[in-house]
């Protein structure tokens, strides 16, 4: 299946994160930071060039829509987007400076942030509303197999993006509130664009996918049995934008241009949303029909405390940190309203 996304920038390859994030451990200092100072405002006559990783998808959609709609050119900044599988491909590049910032999702930063890495959350992506029906990702199984309800998925293989990431840490809460025991379930690693194939191959038994995937998905007969990002947590925070250490003090101003320019990108689709979605068959390829079904995610202009506070609960629970990190370690100064 080829992917129903056209690359803003450049494509980044799933990297191993893991040896990664230690090489740059060892080299990064990871010291820990203050205050970064006032900003002072950029010209946009003179813009700023910076390189931004996020995640493809409805979120690379979303800073590419706001680049093109010239809420970040208002704020003196030019995005080079370059996209990736899942936040924590990108994390690596921001310590290594491949990225003035970087889009991630909550667990991958909380994640990164137990490890020592300098990094901090600068400002908020996607997140959802209160129902289900305000979820922009599902788990899809086949229409006609046998699994009809979350219930059974014990015991199955669900794909997810990225391991260790937000998706298998929502698919646990929302399983277990479903009566199934997460050690139950095997997770393997798949690239959103590959899930879909895969659950027709019979290679995986169910995927955890995103936006326009689950719209997709159900067009083509697939069936969704738990959407896991309300079902863990109502109005959760899933996206945010991370830059390193270093670069929040060294170039605050990009990074508080950054925000204004996501805020103002936030607030426009918030009134227009309809405009959005009228764009995204040129940013992601999808069919006009496609773009209307798709359930957009909600985008915030701050950081949730109350999301990392329970991410970083569950985090422990299933075993992806040993004890918890402190919601402050996480957030840069002035990220929270």
């Amino acid at each position: 299946m080829r992917s129903p996304f056209r690359s803003p920038g450049h494509r980044l390859a799933v990297p191993a994160v893991a040896a990664t994030l230690a090489t740059i451990l060892a080299a990064a200092g990871c010291g820990s930071g203050g205050d970064t100072g006032s900003a002072a405002t950029l010209d946009p006559q003179n813009p700023v060039t910076i390189k931004v990783g996020e995640v493809a998808g409805i979120p690379s959609a979303f800073l590419t829509y706001g680049k093109n709609q010239g809420f970040f050119a208002d704020r003196g900044l030019e995005l080079d987007i370059e996209t990736a599988a899942g936040g924590a491909a990108i994390i690596p590049g921001v310590v290594s400076d491949d990225y003035a910032i970087g889009g991630s999702n909550v667990v991958s930063v909380a994640l990164g942030t137990s490890k020592g890495l300098p990094i901090r959350m600068v400002t908020s992506g996607t997140g959802v509303g209160d129902s289900t029906k305000e979820d922009f990702s599902a788990i899809l199984v086949p229409g006609d197999g046998d699994i009809r309800e979350a219930s059974d998925l014990a015991g199955k293989t669900i794909a997810v993006n990225t391991l260790k990431n937000i998706s298998e840490v929502t698919v646990k809460t929302a399983l277990e509130k479903h009566g199934v025991d997460p050690a139950s379930v095997k997770f393997t690693e798949l690239e959103f664009p590959e899930m879909l194939p895969a659950l027709e191959r019979g290679e995986v038994d169910a995927a955890h996918v995103i936006e326009p995937f689950a719209t997709l998905g159900s067009q083509q007969g697939l069936r969704a049995v738990s959407w896991p990002y309300v079902e863990s947590k109502p109005g959760m925070q899933i996206g945010s934008y991370v830059t390193s250490q270093r670069y929040l003090e060294e170039r605050p101003e990009v990074v508080e241009a950054f925000r204004a320019g996501i805020a103002d990108t936030a607030a426009a689709i918030e009134k227009d949303p309809d405009a959005f979605r009228k764009a995204l068959p040129e940013l992601t390829e999808l069919s006009p029909e496609a773009a209307d079904r798709a359930v957009l995610p909600v985008w915030r202009a701050s950081i949730d405390k109350d999301t990392l506070t329970f991410v970083v609960q569950q985090m422990v629970k299933y075993g992806l940190i040993d004890k918890p990190v402190e919601v402050e370690q996480i957030i840069a100064p002035g990220s929270t309203s």
